[in-house]
């Protein structure tokens, strides 16, 4: 048995079979020239012998991986989840894997995942940035080597090239009007960093909604954090310790909004019958929490097929088909409980 520096390679299985490498490597790659009994007889002594295909140097001969690397913050947000399901779909269709990495809201891990991915030959590079990235420096290998490079959802300020985005002002004003429509006068906001588009965006949808009904913008009450659990938490309890509650809040995410729930709840604040709540992204956590909330439906799986078809029509140079540049994703308000 071969040990792990002595891998098992095309012409042991020649060896075994009495074949060419040659004949061998074209019934791997299912070649019409090699007939049906060759073919079976070679893909099953490959498996036997525990062959793995040397990708990387496949890729080198072909100029080609068949693989597209994509960069995340968070696997574990409901919205990328259903993002990366979409793309991870899409992309097997048209005979391409995909390799993840995790950024965790760091630039600095996300310019080591950038270079990681470039050294590794992907043949596109799909995005969606840290709430802190300014701008896309580090992303220069792909783009001054002209490979593809497709951002969706979060996009870096500046770049000039393939986006797929949710329509985030009007879902902020979609959010914010309807809590104006429920009676509220003073509604506070959640945001996520403002170095980040998504954000900067539905916080302008807020300002025009309460602007529509000649309600004052107050910068008090909009809360800037990261939106996890713990930080809308803490603005949480900042909020509700006040004298003047407020009768409404927007969050930017549902995390936040849930987390601001259960807060309410610990204090003996009836949502929605003192403060109103909607949230942003319709997670499976908006449905099962009590009172159900009020959120924005943003397509995760639909954007990421999206972002996947149009980095493999860039990739196959695919003339045929017209690539929108800058797609834009419609949202939906969906009612619950929580704003009733």
């Amino acid at each position: 048995m071969k040990d792990r520096t002595n891998k098992i390679t095309i012409y042991d299985i020649a060896q075994k079979l009495n074949l060419s490498a040659s004949t061998v490597s074209r019934a791997l790659q299912n070649n019409p020239l090699i007939n049906e009994e060759t073919r079976q007889k070679v893909q099953d002594a490959a498996a036997e012998m525990g062959y793995v295909p040397n990708w990387i140097a496949s890729s080198l001969r072909k100029k080609r991986s068949n693989i597209l690397g994509l960069i995340v913050p968070r696997t574990s947000m409901y919205f990328q989840s259903t993002a990366i399901s979409g793309i991870q779909h899409e992309a097997h269709k048209y005979g391409f894997s995909i390799m993840i990495g995790q950024s965790d809201e760091s630039v600095a891990m996300e310019k080591e995942l950038v270079h990681t991915f470039y050294s590794l030959r992907v043949d596109g590079l799909l995005a969606v940035s840290s709430m802190f990235t300014t701008n896309t420096d580090h992303f220069n290998p792909f783009i001054k080597n002209n490979i593809p490079i497709v951002f969706y959802d979060r996009v870096p300020t500046g770049f000039n090239g393939y986006t797929i985005t949710g329509d985030d002002f009007t879902g902020g004003m979609l959010a914010t009007e309807h809590l104006i429509r429920q009676g509220c006068k003073k509604i506070a906001h959640f945001s996520g960093i403002l170095t980040c588009n998504l954000y900067q965006q539905r916080l302008a949808g807020y300002k025009a909604a309460l602007a529509k009904y000649d309600i004052p913008y107050d910068e008090s009450l909009v809360h800037v954090h990261d939106l996890t659990t713990q930080s809308a938490a803490a603005a949480a309890q900042q909020i509700l310790s006040q004298e003047n509650l407020p009768d409404g809040l927007f969050s930017a995410n549902d995390a936040s909004a849930v987390a601001f729930i259960q807060e309410a709840r610990k204090q003996h604040i009836a949502i929605p019958e003192q403060i109103k709540v909607v949230g942003y992204s319709n997670d499976l956590s908006s449905r099962i929490i009590t009172p159900s909330l009020s959120t924005i439906e943003q397509s995760g799986y639909n954007m990421g097929q999206k972002a996947a078809s149009t980095i493999i029509q860039l990739i196959n140079q695919d003339e045929s088909i017209k690539v929108t540049k800058n797609y834009v994703f419609p949202v939906e308000l969906i009612q619950r409980e929580s704003s009733q």
